[in-house]
């Protein structure tokens, strides 16, 4: 659960951005990094509009305080979009296989185990999980697509205007 709160996430994408911006140099990354959290946030809300889910009625296993009905699937939309977008990004640096490996495994362990412990301390319905899962899934595929498809665009316009 400490790995998907929002101090965590919130810490965990500062210090991302600092990373990728003196290390990695990346600085169109930075964009992209923003880009899909803030749509996954803005994402996230407008789905909330259309519909809304309870928690389960049956006894929780722990005592969550400081959860509103409102935001009770933000956890797992925060840490599928962070950790997913960080595994894109430090897919480049990490020039071997069994990096890049390790890289896949630990974001998946890490990602499949909270929303787990939410289905089984009975604090979202299996449904929830998933659909965060689905809908934010998208939202990475078509973000990174367009933004893919940018990069290129850019590369062949650099290349025109060295002719």
């Amino acid at each position: 659960m400490f790995l998907g709160s929002t101090p965590f996430i919130v810490t965990l994408s500062f210090g991302s951005l600092c990373l990728f911006y003196k290390i990695f140099k990346y600085r169109t990354e930075l964009i992209l990094f923003l880009g899909i959290i803030g749509g996954s946030f803005i994402l996230n809300k407008i789905q909330k509009m259309f519909y809304s889910i309870g928690r389960p009625d049956l006894h929780h296993l722990i005592k969550v305080s400081g959860y509103s009905l409102q935001h009770e699937g933000e956890h797992t939309v925060s840490l599928i979009v962070v950790y997913a977008i960080l595994v894109i990004q430090l897919w480049g640096p990490s020039s071997r296989l069994w990096g890049r490996f390790l890289l896949v495994c630990i974001a998946f362990v890490i990602i499949l185990g909270i929303g787990i412990s939410r289905i089984y301390f009975r604090l979202n319905y299996p449904s929830n999980i998933i659909g965060s899962y689905f809908s934010m899934g998208c939202w990475l595929v078509a973000a990174i697509y367009f933004y893919r498809r940018w990069e290129k665009r850019q590369v062949k316009q650099k290349a025109i205007n060295k002719c």
